[in-house]
Protein backbone atom coordinates (compact mmCIF):
# COMPACT_ATOMS: atom_id res chain seq x y z
CA UNK A 1 0.00 0.00 0.00
CA UNK A 2 3.01 2.75 0.81
CA UNK A 3 4.39 1.85 -2.70
CA UNK A 4 0.92 2.33 -4.33
CA UNK A 5 0.67 5.64 -2.65
CA UNK A 6 3.97 7.03 -3.30
CA UNK A 7 3.38 6.37 -7.11
CA UNK A 8 0.14 7.77 -6.49
CA UNK A 9 1.75 10.93 -5.44
CA UNK A 10 4.73 11.01 -8.21
CA UNK A 11 2.27 10.29 -10.29
CA UNK A 12 0.67 13.30 -9.56
CA UNK A 13 3.77 15.20 -9.43
CA UNK A 14 4.78 14.78 -12.56
CA UNK A 15 0.59 15.70 -14.00
CA UNK A 16 1.52 19.02 -12.37
CA UNK A 17 4.93 19.35 -13.98
CA UNK A 18 3.65 18.55 -17.30
CA UNK A 19 0.86 21.24 -17.48
CA UNK A 20 3.24 23.45 -15.86
CA UNK A 21 5.33 23.16 -18.59
CA UNK A 22 2.92 22.76 -21.71
CA UNK A 23 1.42 26.38 -20.15
CA UNK A 24 3.55 29.65 -20.28
CA UNK A 25 2.14 31.96 -17.16
CA UNK A 26 -0.84 34.23 -17.92
CA UNK A 27 1.06 37.75 -17.94
CA UNK A 28 3.25 36.19 -20.48
CA UNK A 29 0.18 34.96 -22.48
CA UNK A 30 -1.76 38.23 -22.62
CA UNK A 31 2.15 40.03 -24.07
CA UNK A 32 1.86 37.51 -26.69
CA UNK A 33 -1.89 38.03 -27.55
CA UNK A 34 -1.33 41.78 -27.77
CA UNK A 35 2.08 41.78 -29.47
CA UNK A 36 1.31 42.41 -33.40
CA UNK A 37 2.65 39.25 -35.57
CA UNK A 38 4.61 41.46 -37.83
CA UNK A 39 6.58 42.64 -34.93
CA UNK A 40 7.74 39.16 -33.60
CA UNK A 41 11.28 37.62 -34.86
CA UNK A 42 10.21 35.28 -37.38
CA UNK A 43 12.22 32.93 -35.73
CA UNK A 44 10.15 32.88 -32.09
CA UNK A 45 6.81 32.91 -34.19
CA UNK A 46 4.16 30.30 -33.60
CA UNK A 47 3.46 28.20 -36.58
CA UNK A 48 0.96 26.07 -35.04
CA UNK A 49 0.76 22.15 -35.04
CA UNK A 50 0.21 19.61 -37.17
CA UNK A 51 -3.14 17.62 -36.99
CA UNK A 52 -0.91 14.60 -36.41
CA UNK A 53 0.70 16.48 -33.64
CA UNK A 54 -2.73 17.72 -32.30
CA UNK A 55 -3.70 13.77 -32.20
CA UNK A 56 -0.78 12.79 -30.58
CA UNK A 57 -1.11 15.52 -27.52
CA UNK A 58 -4.88 14.61 -27.22
CA UNK A 59 -4.38 12.10 -24.47
CA UNK A 60 -2.12 14.42 -22.86
CA UNK A 61 -4.66 17.34 -22.80
CA UNK A 62 -7.49 15.02 -21.77
CA UNK A 63 -5.54 13.77 -18.27
CA UNK A 64 -4.12 17.28 -17.76
CA UNK A 65 -7.78 19.30 -18.12
CA UNK A 66 -9.06 18.81 -14.75
CA UNK A 67 -5.62 20.79 -12.93
CA UNK A 68 -5.93 22.86 -15.43
CA UNK A 69 -9.38 23.70 -15.16
CA UNK A 70 -9.34 23.61 -11.31
CA UNK A 71 -6.13 26.18 -11.69
CA UNK A 72 -7.78 28.34 -13.90
CA UNK A 73 -10.13 28.96 -11.45
CA UNK A 74 -7.67 29.67 -8.90
CA UNK A 75 -6.01 32.45 -10.98
CA UNK A 76 -9.01 34.09 -11.71
CA UNK A 77 -10.69 34.11 -8.12
CA UNK A 78 -6.40 35.49 -6.87
CA UNK A 79 -6.83 38.46 -9.93
CA UNK A 80 -10.01 39.11 -8.63
CA UNK A 81 -9.07 39.74 -4.92
CA UNK A 82 -5.75 41.40 -6.34
CA UNK A 83 -8.26 43.64 -8.40
CA UNK A 84 -10.56 44.67 -5.26
CA UNK A 85 -7.56 45.52 -3.53
CA UNK A 86 -8.70 43.02 -0.68
CA UNK A 87 -6.05 42.74 1.08
CA UNK A 88 -5.01 46.58 1.44
CA UNK A 89 -8.20 47.44 2.52
CA UNK A 90 -7.73 44.49 5.72
CA UNK A 91 -4.24 45.57 6.16
CA UNK A 92 -5.14 49.53 6.37
CA UNK A 93 -8.17 48.36 8.66
CA UNK A 94 -6.22 46.93 11.06
CA UNK A 95 -3.20 48.58 11.09
CA UNK A 96 -1.56 52.40 12.68
CA UNK A 97 -1.05 55.11 10.24
CA UNK A 98 2.98 54.65 10.64
CA UNK A 99 2.46 50.68 10.23
CA UNK A 100 4.16 50.45 13.87
CA UNK A 101 1.03 48.80 15.35
CA UNK A 102 -0.64 46.07 14.25
CA UNK A 103 -3.46 43.71 15.12
CA UNK A 104 -4.58 40.69 13.32
CA UNK A 105 -7.18 37.59 13.43
CA UNK A 106 -5.52 34.61 13.67
CA UNK A 107 -6.28 30.69 13.54
CA UNK A 108 -4.76 27.56 14.24
CA UNK A 109 -5.99 24.01 14.68
CA UNK A 110 -4.22 23.26 18.27
CA UNK A 111 -5.48 26.20 19.99
CA UNK A 112 -8.47 27.98 18.62
CA UNK A 113 -9.03 31.32 17.14
CA UNK A 114 -8.02 34.61 18.81
CA UNK A 115 -6.19 38.14 18.16
CA UNK A 116 -2.12 39.03 17.96
CA UNK A 117 -0.75 41.87 18.65
CA UNK A 118 2.26 44.02 17.46
CA UNK A 119 3.63 47.10 18.33
CA UNK A 120 7.25 48.21 16.70
CA UNK A 121 9.73 50.63 18.18
CA UNK A 122 7.63 50.20 21.12
CA UNK A 123 10.29 52.43 23.57
CA UNK A 124 13.21 53.16 21.23
CA UNK A 125 13.38 52.27 17.20
CA UNK A 126 14.03 48.51 16.96
CA UNK A 127 11.96 47.62 20.31
CA UNK A 128 9.23 44.34 19.10
CA UNK A 129 6.40 44.03 21.38
CA UNK A 130 4.05 40.97 20.72
CA UNK A 131 1.48 39.41 22.30
CA UNK A 132 -1.25 36.65 21.34
CA UNK A 133 -4.23 35.38 22.48
CA UNK A 134 -6.55 32.89 21.66
CA UNK A 135 -9.05 29.69 22.43
CA UNK A 136 -10.78 27.05 21.20
CA UNK A 137 -13.47 24.00 22.27
CA UNK A 138 -13.05 22.36 25.99
CA UNK A 139 -11.61 25.69 27.44
CA UNK A 140 -8.34 25.07 25.18
CA UNK A 141 -6.44 28.35 25.67
CA UNK A 142 -3.10 29.81 24.43
CA UNK A 143 -1.52 33.02 25.63
CA UNK A 144 1.95 34.50 24.29
CA UNK A 145 3.82 37.62 25.25
CA UNK A 146 7.32 38.72 24.01
CA UNK A 147 9.53 41.94 24.00
CA UNK A 148 12.66 41.63 21.51
CA UNK A 149 15.51 44.31 21.21
CA UNK A 150 18.59 42.67 18.70
CA UNK A 151 20.11 46.48 19.63
CA UNK A 152 19.76 47.18 23.45
CA UNK A 153 23.10 46.75 24.89
CA UNK A 154 24.90 48.11 21.42
CA UNK A 155 24.78 47.69 17.78
CA UNK A 156 25.39 43.72 17.90
CA UNK A 157 24.16 43.08 21.34
CA UNK A 158 20.21 42.79 22.43
CA UNK A 159 17.64 41.10 24.66
CA UNK A 160 14.83 39.13 23.85
CA UNK A 161 12.28 38.12 26.62
CA UNK A 162 8.81 35.84 26.29
CA UNK A 163 6.77 33.51 27.90
CA UNK A 164 3.70 32.01 27.22
CA UNK A 165 0.62 30.18 29.22
CA UNK A 166 -1.23 27.19 27.06
CA UNK A 167 -3.95 24.81 28.02
CA UNK A 168 -4.67 21.77 25.90
CA UNK A 169 -7.00 19.42 27.46
CA UNK A 170 -6.99 16.90 24.74
CA UNK A 171 -3.78 15.95 23.51
CA UNK A 172 -3.30 12.30 22.02
CA UNK A 173 -0.75 10.17 22.61
CA UNK A 174 -0.24 6.98 21.42
CA UNK A 175 2.80 5.25 23.31
CA UNK A 176 6.11 5.37 22.50
CA UNK A 177 8.09 4.59 19.31
CA UNK A 178 7.57 5.02 15.78
CA UNK A 179 5.26 1.59 15.42
CA UNK A 180 2.76 2.51 18.27
CA UNK A 181 -0.88 1.96 16.88
CA UNK A 182 -4.01 3.25 16.99
CA UNK A 183 -6.84 1.52 18.69
CA UNK A 184 -7.52 0.18 21.85
CA UNK A 185 -4.12 0.14 24.21
CA UNK A 186 -2.07 -3.45 23.70
CA UNK A 187 1.06 -4.25 23.69
CA UNK A 188 3.46 -4.59 21.18
CA UNK A 189 7.45 -5.00 20.36
CA UNK A 190 7.02 -4.96 24.29
CA UNK A 191 5.53 -1.77 24.46
CA UNK A 192 2.61 -0.39 25.62
CA UNK A 193 0.70 1.47 22.66
CA UNK A 194 -2.81 2.95 21.52
CA UNK A 195 -5.24 5.93 21.99
CA UNK A 196 -5.31 7.82 24.92
CA UNK A 197 -5.49 11.25 25.72
CA UNK A 198 -3.96 13.67 28.39
CA UNK A 199 -4.49 17.55 29.60
CA UNK A 200 -1.62 19.59 29.31
CA UNK A 201 -1.16 22.98 30.95
CA UNK A 202 2.32 25.00 31.01
CA UNK A 203 3.81 28.05 31.96
CA UNK A 204 6.84 28.83 30.36
CA UNK A 205 9.22 32.21 30.59
CA UNK A 206 13.14 32.31 28.83
CA UNK A 207 15.11 35.10 28.53
CA UNK A 208 17.84 35.26 25.75
CA UNK A 209 21.25 37.13 25.11
CA UNK A 210 20.88 38.08 22.07
CA UNK A 211 24.25 38.79 19.62
CA UNK A 212 23.24 40.19 15.76
CA UNK A 213 27.15 40.39 14.34
CA UNK A 214 25.53 40.57 11.02
CA UNK A 215 22.55 41.47 9.65
CA UNK A 216 21.64 37.64 8.69
CA UNK A 217 22.85 35.60 11.62
CA UNK A 218 21.75 35.55 15.42
CA UNK A 219 23.19 33.84 18.32
CA UNK A 220 21.68 33.64 21.25
CA UNK A 221 22.00 31.98 25.10
CA UNK A 222 19.25 32.20 27.39
CA UNK A 223 17.92 30.37 30.63
CA UNK A 224 13.86 29.00 30.64
CA UNK A 225 11.82 28.10 33.62
CA UNK A 226 8.54 25.75 32.80
CA UNK A 227 6.36 24.63 34.99
CA UNK A 228 4.26 21.69 33.42
CA UNK A 229 1.06 19.55 34.90
CA UNK A 230 -0.57 16.94 33.29
CA UNK A 231 -4.04 15.81 34.15
CA UNK A 232 -6.95 13.75 32.72
CA UNK A 233 -7.62 14.10 29.31
CA UNK A 234 -11.06 15.64 28.41
CA UNK A 235 -11.52 13.41 25.33
CA UNK A 236 -14.28 10.50 26.48
CA UNK A 237 -13.95 8.65 23.76
CA UNK A 238 -10.48 7.46 24.46
CA UNK A 239 -8.85 6.47 27.86
CA UNK A 240 -6.40 8.82 29.75
CA UNK A 241 -3.08 8.81 29.56
CA UNK A 242 -2.57 8.58 33.23
CA UNK A 243 -4.63 5.84 33.85
CA UNK A 244 -3.26 3.43 31.11
CA UNK A 245 0.26 4.27 31.71
CA UNK A 246 2.64 4.02 34.63
CA UNK A 247 5.15 6.45 35.39
CA UNK A 248 7.56 3.73 35.21
CA UNK A 249 6.41 3.09 31.18
CA UNK A 250 6.07 6.67 30.37
CA UNK A 251 8.29 8.88 32.39
CA UNK A 252 6.54 12.43 33.29
CA UNK A 253 2.91 11.53 33.58
CA UNK A 254 2.30 14.20 36.24
CA UNK A 255 4.16 17.07 35.28
CA UNK A 256 7.39 18.72 36.52
CA UNK A 257 9.18 21.72 36.81
CA UNK A 258 12.23 21.94 35.39
CA UNK A 259 14.81 24.97 34.34
CA UNK A 260 16.98 25.25 31.11
CA UNK A 261 19.77 26.54 29.19
CA UNK A 262 19.47 27.03 25.66
CA UNK A 263 22.13 27.95 23.17
CA UNK A 264 20.78 29.32 19.39
CA UNK A 265 22.19 29.47 16.05
CA UNK A 266 20.16 31.20 13.04
CA UNK A 267 21.25 32.18 9.89
CA UNK A 268 18.65 33.63 6.91
CA UNK A 269 19.94 34.12 3.74
CA UNK A 270 16.31 33.69 1.49
CA UNK A 271 16.17 36.53 -0.93
CA UNK A 272 12.37 37.29 0.06
CA UNK A 273 10.46 36.47 3.02
CA UNK A 274 6.66 35.92 1.73
CA UNK A 275 7.91 33.22 -1.61
CA UNK A 276 11.71 33.05 -1.48
CA UNK A 277 13.33 31.82 -4.44
CA UNK A 278 17.03 31.29 -3.68
CA UNK A 279 18.86 31.15 -0.47
CA UNK A 280 17.88 29.17 3.04
CA UNK A 281 18.12 29.09 6.71
CA UNK A 282 19.51 26.77 8.65
CA UNK A 283 18.91 26.74 12.56
CA UNK A 284 21.26 24.72 15.60
CA UNK A 285 20.52 24.61 19.01
CA UNK A 286 21.74 22.68 22.24
CA UNK A 287 19.53 22.36 24.90
CA UNK A 288 20.34 21.67 28.93
CA UNK A 289 17.13 20.76 30.99
CA UNK A 290 17.18 19.38 34.77
CA UNK A 291 14.10 18.90 36.83
CA UNK A 292 13.71 21.91 39.74
CA UNK A 293 13.91 20.12 43.30
CA UNK A 294 13.80 16.80 42.26
CA UNK A 295 16.32 13.73 40.68
CA UNK A 296 14.01 12.38 38.18
CA UNK A 297 14.24 14.11 34.82
CA UNK A 298 17.30 15.75 33.18
CA UNK A 299 18.26 15.61 29.27
CA UNK A 300 20.25 17.11 26.63
CA UNK A 301 18.38 17.81 23.35
CA UNK A 302 20.36 18.99 20.08
CA UNK A 303 18.19 20.17 17.47
CA UNK A 304 19.15 20.65 13.56
CA UNK A 305 16.98 22.15 10.88
CA UNK A 306 18.20 23.08 7.18
CA UNK A 307 15.71 24.62 4.67
CA UNK A 308 16.70 25.74 1.38
CA UNK A 309 15.08 27.15 -1.90
CA UNK A 310 16.11 26.74 -5.52
CA UNK A 311 14.38 28.46 -8.20
CA UNK A 312 13.44 25.91 -11.23
CA UNK A 313 11.86 27.89 -14.13
CA UNK A 314 9.12 30.43 -15.11
CA UNK A 315 9.67 31.30 -11.15
CA UNK A 316 8.70 27.64 -10.43
CA UNK A 317 10.50 27.25 -6.15
CA UNK A 318 11.54 24.15 -5.13
CA UNK A 319 11.88 23.77 -0.98
CA UNK A 320 13.62 21.39 0.55
CA UNK A 321 14.21 20.56 4.42
CA UNK A 322 15.91 18.50 6.49
CA UNK A 323 15.33 18.13 10.56
CA UNK A 324 17.28 15.92 12.73
CA UNK A 325 16.62 16.18 16.99
CA UNK A 326 18.59 14.05 19.67
CA UNK A 327 17.78 13.93 22.81
CA UNK A 328 20.13 11.94 25.16
CA UNK A 329 19.16 11.56 28.90
CA UNK A 330 21.42 12.84 31.96
CA UNK A 331 23.10 9.81 33.72
CA UNK A 332 20.12 8.51 36.08
CA UNK A 333 17.52 10.67 35.21
CA UNK A 334 15.08 10.12 32.53
CA UNK A 335 12.68 12.46 29.53
CA UNK A 336 9.54 13.71 30.14
CA UNK A 337 7.37 11.75 27.66
CA UNK A 338 5.89 15.85 26.32
CA UNK A 339 9.70 17.06 25.71
CA UNK A 340 10.56 14.00 23.21
CA UNK A 341 11.11 14.06 19.85
CA UNK A 342 7.63 14.20 17.89
CA UNK A 343 6.13 14.00 14.30
CA UNK A 344 3.00 14.74 12.96
CA UNK A 345 0.77 17.78 13.18
CA UNK A 346 0.82 21.59 11.06
CA UNK A 347 4.71 21.56 11.26
CA UNK A 348 5.62 18.11 9.88
CA UNK A 349 4.30 15.45 8.65
CA UNK A 350 0.78 16.96 8.13
CA UNK A 351 -1.00 13.57 7.29
CA UNK A 352 -0.70 13.05 10.80
CA UNK A 353 -2.45 14.51 13.86
CA UNK A 354 0.30 16.50 16.22
CA UNK A 355 2.61 14.77 17.44
CA UNK A 356 1.62 11.32 16.59
CA UNK A 357 5.00 10.12 17.45
CA UNK A 358 6.96 10.07 20.08
CA UNK A 359 10.71 9.07 20.83
CA UNK A 360 13.64 10.06 21.72
CA UNK A 361 15.26 11.00 18.35
CA UNK A 362 14.17 12.18 15.08
CA UNK A 363 14.74 12.34 10.93
CA UNK A 364 12.79 14.46 8.92
CA UNK A 365 12.80 15.05 5.34
CA UNK A 366 10.52 17.33 3.38
CA UNK A 367 10.08 18.82 -0.13
CA UNK A 368 7.52 20.82 -1.60
CA UNK A 369 6.91 22.77 -5.20
CA UNK A 370 5.78 26.21 -5.05
CA UNK A 371 4.57 28.12 -7.96
CA UNK A 372 2.94 31.24 -8.14
CA UNK A 373 -0.93 31.68 -9.10
CA UNK A 374 -0.33 35.89 -8.94
CA UNK A 375 1.53 38.06 -6.67
CA UNK A 376 -0.37 36.72 -3.27
CA UNK A 377 -1.34 33.40 -3.98
CA UNK A 378 0.60 30.65 -4.22
CA UNK A 379 0.11 27.04 -4.48
CA UNK A 380 2.25 24.14 -3.69
CA UNK A 381 2.53 19.99 -3.09
CA UNK A 382 4.24 18.43 -1.01
CA UNK A 383 6.43 15.47 -0.03
CA UNK A 384 7.33 14.40 3.72
CA UNK A 385 8.97 11.39 5.01
CA UNK A 386 9.98 10.89 8.88
CA UNK A 387 10.56 8.94 11.33
CA UNK A 388 11.65 8.78 15.28
CA UNK A 389 13.84 6.41 17.16
CA UNK A 390 15.08 5.32 20.21
CA UNK A 391 18.46 5.80 19.51
CA UNK A 392 19.29 7.15 15.98
CA UNK A 393 23.10 6.35 15.42
CA UNK A 394 22.31 2.57 16.70
CA UNK A 395 18.89 2.29 15.08
CA UNK A 396 18.91 4.62 11.98
CA UNK A 397 17.87 2.86 8.50
CA UNK A 398 15.23 4.27 5.77
CA UNK A 399 13.31 1.55 6.26
CA UNK A 400 9.76 1.82 7.92
CA UNK A 401 9.46 5.78 7.28
CA UNK A 402 6.11 7.23 7.83
CA UNK A 403 5.05 9.86 4.59
CA UNK A 404 2.62 12.57 3.76
CA UNK A 405 1.79 13.82 0.95
CA UNK A 406 -0.67 16.45 -0.51
CA UNK A 407 -0.74 20.13 -1.61
CA UNK A 408 -2.07 23.50 -0.49
CA UNK A 409 -3.10 27.24 -1.58
CA UNK A 410 -0.73 29.95 0.46
CA UNK A 411 -2.56 33.99 0.26
CA UNK A 412 -0.17 36.45 1.29
CA UNK A 413 -0.30 40.18 1.38
CA UNK A 414 2.11 42.00 -0.28
CA UNK A 415 3.62 43.29 2.88
CA UNK A 416 3.55 40.18 4.79
CA UNK A 417 0.84 41.31 7.32
CA UNK A 418 -1.95 38.80 6.61
CA UNK A 419 -1.69 35.28 5.75
CA UNK A 420 -4.26 32.46 5.35
CA UNK A 421 -3.29 28.72 4.35
CA UNK A 422 -5.43 25.93 3.04
CA UNK A 423 -4.17 22.68 2.53
CA UNK A 424 -4.99 18.94 2.21
CA UNK A 425 -2.58 16.17 3.23
CA UNK A 426 -2.71 12.48 3.11
CA UNK A 427 -0.57 9.76 4.83
CA UNK A 428 -1.00 6.00 5.76
CA UNK A 429 -3.82 6.24 8.32
CA UNK A 430 -5.97 9.17 7.26
CA UNK A 431 -6.51 12.48 4.92
CA UNK A 432 -6.60 15.97 6.82
CA UNK A 433 -7.53 19.32 5.90
CA UNK A 434 -5.90 22.21 7.44
CA UNK A 435 -6.58 25.84 7.47
CA UNK A 436 -4.76 28.42 9.21
CA UNK A 437 -4.73 32.32 9.81
CA UNK A 438 -1.83 34.15 10.28
CA UNK A 439 0.24 30.74 11.78
CA UNK A 440 3.67 30.96 12.88
CA UNK A 441 4.96 28.45 10.17
CA UNK A 442 8.32 26.91 11.29
CA UNK A 443 8.65 24.03 8.33
CA UNK A 444 9.40 27.11 5.75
Amino acid sequence: MKNQSVVNVLYLFLILLTFNLHNVSFAQEKEDEETPKEQIPLEERKTGDSFIENVGELPGDLVTFPVRLVLKGISKTARWIDFQNVYLRVTDWLTNEDGTRKVRPIFMPASGGGLIFIQDNLFREGMKFRASGSSGTRTRRNFYGGLRDTQLFSSKFGLELAGFYKRLPDEDFFGLGNDSRKGKPTVRKGRLTGETNYLHEESNFEGDLLSVPYKATQFAAGFSYSNVNIKRGRDNNHPSTDTTFTEEEVPGLFGAEMWSLVLKYYHDSRNAIGHPTSGGEEFFSVEFSKEIDGSNFGYRKYTLDLQRYVELFYERVLAVRVRTEVTDKMEGREIPFYRLAGLGGTDNLRGYRPVRFRDEDLMLFSAEYRFEVNTYAIVYGFFEEGRVFNNIFDEFTFNDFKYSAGGGLRFRARNGNLTAIFEIAKSQEQTRVIFGLNMDLRRF
